[in-house]
């Protein structure tokens, strides 16, 4: 038996036991050594994988490692190619999209026709939101070697990036859909306002129930017992279950209001989240019903159930229309509070506003405090933060010097969850928010509302400043991949016209 088969048996018995480090350790002393074998090479890869896939918290430090090996490897050999990718691979995983860029370049410097490493350039240019840039990336290794997974990944880059008819055929070039890509494809069509195919198509969302990777909960509630209704069988009871977050549900809620209006012989339960089951007014709809998981659910008088974002699909809606009905529940006792608590700034424009969201995705949803520092030191406006008093709320503020020019109360919304918030919507002019449940909240009550969209948004805000679910909202649009800050001069002249309308009269 030669040396280097002996060697394999004993790397081979390390792994077969799962020490890792010892493979690690063993081949780099062997490879650097005695020769830069790349099945030495191929060894190290696995064992760093494999720790990987067992506990996310523990790493060799790869990158150090495989830099090591970089030294005593000739710089255009395929083990270079292999060891800059592997770096760049760490690289992003280590958030870091800029210095991966940097390593899959230098693999490419060895091999240019390497599919993967042009999908991996693109994943990091997504990152840096440089969405041309992957766009070219992945139409290069689409040309190297077509397969569905790059077709659905310019089928998302050109869903955020506003492209719809071009993420459209992306998807439908998929050779073998799953459920999630019609799912998918669901939301071009919606952008476009197709609505009656585009529901159709994202009723396949209900083909899974999977973690969502925002919430980390499931993405809705599941009774596998009560079978789903298609809007045509026989139905007395309806269950409609709550999906997606707070926004989607206050949203949503006008077309239980419109199927109730529909089937007025149809008893509907809506069965949300505690944390607005309070909000929603239902008393001029005798067939509509509100339940909250804060406590178990008879389930036995349900003869159907329906999920609420189906029902546009149930509804065969062909076309949306702004919203009419103001169905938040408000109470007169806390709005006479709050307007008597405002009263002393009668002679400003009340302005407030919600500057951050909590979820993080491709979705411009966040501006910087700081920025609005020439709005909030206008003594024409005085500003109202709408956010709850939290540890992030806290730093933001401690960060600025114009903290005492906007006001914000310690103790907001501890009666019950948005209960100050609808009163302090309803005594304000004017509410400045990026894409957040408030959005939908205030739109519903019909206050004004200057809405904060990004360059790359949620589908429902389509690519033009059609009021297609609420005349009170006006949407203020980023239309080039810059900071949303940047639309605050914007805000602050449309303020200021708003003072002088209020005041010249």
């Amino acid at each position: 038996m030669t040396q280097f088969q002996k060697n394999i048996n004993r790397i081979e018995k390390l792994l077969k036991n799962k020490d890792y480090e010892q493979v690690v350790e063993k081949c780099i002393h062997l490879y650097t050594s005695q020769s830069n074998d790349i099945t030495y090479l191929n060894y190290i890869l696995k064992a760093h994988k494999e720790t990987v896939l067992y506990d996310k918290n523990i790493c060799f430090n790869a990158i150090d490692d495989f830099k090591k090996l970089l030294i005593h490897t000739p710089d255009h050999s395929i083990q270079s190619c292999i060891l800059h990718n592997e770096i760049g691979i760490y690289y992003i995983e280590s958030n870091d999209p800029k210095m991966a860029i940097s390593h899959f370049k230098k693999a490419l410097t060895v091999k240019k026709d390497i599919p993967d490493i042009y999908n991996n350039i693109a994943v990091c240019h997504n990152v840096l939101k440089e969405y041309d840039k992957a766009r070219i990336n992945l139409k290069i290794s689409l040309q190297l070697q077509p397969n569905d997974n790059i077709y659905r990944r310019l089928g998302e880059l050109n869903l955020i990036t506003k492209r719809y008819d071009q993420s459209i055929k992306d998807y439908e070039s998929i050779c073998n859909p799953s459920s999630k890509d019609i799912y998918n494809l669901s939301f071009p069509y919606l952008a476009i306002k197709q609505f009656l195919y585009g529901y159709k198509l994202y009723e396949s969302r209900l083909a899974s129930n999977d973690i969502c990777y925002q919430t980390k909960k499931l993405m809705r509630v599941d009774i596998p017992s009560i079978q789903y209704w298609n809007g045509t069988d026989e139905c007395h009871n309806l269950i409609i279950i709550y999906e997606q977050g707070i926004g989607d549900n206050i949203q949503y809620f006008r077309f239980i209001i419109e199927l109730a209006n529909r089937f007025p012989q149809l008893k509907i339960t809506y069965f949300c989240k505690s944390h607005i089951s309070h909000i929603f007014n239902t008393e001029l709809y005798e067939n509509i019903m509100i339940l909250d998981d804060s406590k178990p659910v008879d389930i036995v008088i349900y003869d159907k159930k329906l999920y609420i974002m189906s029902l546009p699909y149930i509804l065969k809606l062909e076309k949306m229309v702004p919203n009419t009905i103001n169905y938040i529940k408000e109470d007169v006792d806390n709005n006479s509070y709050w307007k008597t608590k405002l009263s002393t700034f009668d002679n400003k424009l009340k302005v407030g506003f919600v500057y951050s969201g909590l979820l993080i995705s491709y979705i411009d949803k966040n501006v910087r405090l700081t920025d609005f520092s020439d709005i909030c030191n206008d003594n024409r406006f005085q500003t109202f933060c709408m956010h709850q008093n939290d540890s992030t709320i806290s730093s933001d503020f401690s960060n600025i010097d114009f903290a005492d020019k906007i006001i914000r109360y310690d103790n907001f919304d501890t009666t019950k969850p948005f209960f100050d918030t609808i009163s302090l919507l309803h005594n304000i002019d004017i509410l400045i928010t990026i894409d957040t449940s408030i959005a939908h909240l205030a739109g519903v009550m019909g206050i004004k509302t200057l809405l904060l969209i990004g360059y790359t948004s949620d589908w429902r805000w389509f690519d033009t400043d059609d009021k297609v679910w609420y005349e009170s909202v006006q949407i203020i649009r980023m239309i080039q991949q810059k900071p949303l800050a940047e639309l605050l001069p914007q805000i602050k002249n449309i303020l200021i016209m708003e003072y002088e309308n209020k005041y010249s009269r």
